[in-house]
């Protein structure tokens, strides 16, 4: 995702102030970025930081005129990198869409790359980032420069072959036959272990299971049973169980039975977004809807993940030991390969955007068919009631809760509802998940 082109977008529709901040982020619309990433608009200085962009379009798009002395003086206190006199006029230009490209881009660098100290702690805190892996490109010149010595590769190819020749020695030696208990004979052997040899225990060695003229053994004593499972170590009876048990019809266990669902809500801060991290537990908890601007401003923290105990239907009973049901609350969706983590994802709120579902792994979600996917996860998209949807949420199969802009008493309509709507979900896919 290119920082440069998105900020440029907004500033070109005028939109550019309806974007925030806090110490870590940097929010446009939807779309949140590290403050401290880096995009490819390269300097003398280095490559410009996605705070760098951000503040210096905020400013001279607010007031084009501006002295750049006065904007290098506020930006120094409000503690953001700048972007010099000597790059002022060509990234303006870019930015106001005066120009459709700039020199300065480095085409050969990503357009976004996440700070390490940001990679480090995602790690940490085993959090998949959201930004897929980038690796610098090379160019001819770069490539030229490496270094000439090759030992290390020769060393490489040398062990291969050293390898290579051990296992064909290993080939050449063959294993000695043995009879370890070729001199011990079979009556011998039962008299020993058993105390009768076969034929006291009624076992003709030398009939054939295919004779049907075979004779009926005689029933084993229970002593003679003991003394055989003892011998064998308790195998006679473990077998029968186990032929038991395979005999009868044995049901598929679901790999996720009995697991915490998940709920995904929309990574962005736009003004169309009524739920993210910041509210939306609260609303899922405590039936009330607060908007997440009043609880940024009021200092609250944002978790990219939270556990949420559902009461809502599930008063404390046999089923329900405590009273609540556990959920988790999430921004970010599990890796694209695990499988297990998203049969655990029952419902999502839904931003609008299509590209909202890119590295989703149902099928058509890359290219904005979602069909499958509200198939397998309830969708559910939230807006007040004097908004008009985005067209494209006609088209999706999603629940709308419509709310009153500036009255609460019908917040718990739409509460019970989305429970309502998550639990016939679920009822219908016969989950086995705790819901």
């Amino acid at each position: 995702m290119d920082p440069i082109k998105i900020i440029r977008d907004h500033v070109v529709n005028g939109t550019i102030a309806n974007s925030t901040n806090d110490d870590t982020f940097i929010y446009v619309d939807d779309v949140s970025f590290y403050r401290k990433g880096q995009t490819n608009y390269k300097t003398v200085r280095g490559y410009l930081t996605v705070e760098a962009v951000w503040r210096f379009a905020r400013v001279f798009a607010a007031d084009p005129d501006k002295k750049h002395a006065e904007y290098m003086k506020e930006t120094i206190a409000d503690k953001f990198a700048n972007v010099s006199t000597l790059d002022r006029k060509d990234l303006w230009a870019y930015l106001s869409g005066e120009k459709d490209s700039s020199a300065k881009i480095d085409i050969t660098m990503p357009a976004y790359v996440v700070p390490e100290e940001e990679k480090r702690d995602d790690a940490t805190m085993a959090e998949a980032d959201d930004e897929p892996a980038v690796h610098p490109l090379h160019t001819r010149n770069s490539i030229l420069q490496c270094d000439k010595d090759f030992s290390a590769i020769l060393g490489f190819f040398g062990a291969k072959q050293v390898d290579k020749k051990k296992r064909e020695r290993e080939q050449q030696v063959v294993p000695l036959p043995t009879n370890r208990f070729g001199d011990v004979k079979e009556e011998q052997f039962y008299r020993e272990a058993m105390g009768k040899d076969m034929l006291e225990m009624g076992i003709d060695p030398n009939m054939s299971f295919l004779d049907n003229k075979r004779q009926r053994l005689p029933q084993m004593s229970e002593a003679d049973r003991l003394r055989g499972e003892a011998l064998l170590g308790g195998g006679a009876r473990a077998g029968t169980q186990r032929k038991v048990s395979s005999s009868g019809k044995q049901q598929r266990k679901d790999p996720v039975a009995g697991q915490r669902p998940i709920i995904i809500v929309p990574a962005g801060y736009g003004n169309k977004v009524l739920f993210n991290m910041y509210n939306a537990p609260e609303f899922l908890a405590k039936e009330k809807l607060v908007t997440w601007e009043s609880m940024h401003k009021a200092g609250a923290k944002k978790h990219s993940s939270i556990t949420l105990k559902r009461k809502y239907k599930r008063p404390k009973s046999k089923q329900y030991p405590e009273g609540h049901v556990k959920y988790e609350i999430t921004d970010k969706p599990p890796d694209k390969k695990d499988s297990k983590s998203w049969a655990r994802v029952v419902a999502v709120f839904v931003s609008g955007k299509e590209w909202q579902f890119k590295d989703w792994p149902f099928k058509g979600a890359d290219e904005g068919d979602l069909v499958e996917t509200f198939n397998k996860v309830r969708g559910f998209y939230a807006k007040y009631d004097v908004d008009t949807p985005a067209e494209v949420i006609k088209k999706w199969n999603v629940r709308t809760l419509s709310f009153q802009k500036n009255v609460r008493h019908g917040d718990r309509a739409q509460f019970e509802a989305f429970w309502d709507e998550v639990d016939k979900h679920l009822e219908l896919k016969r989950s086995q998940l705790k819901y």
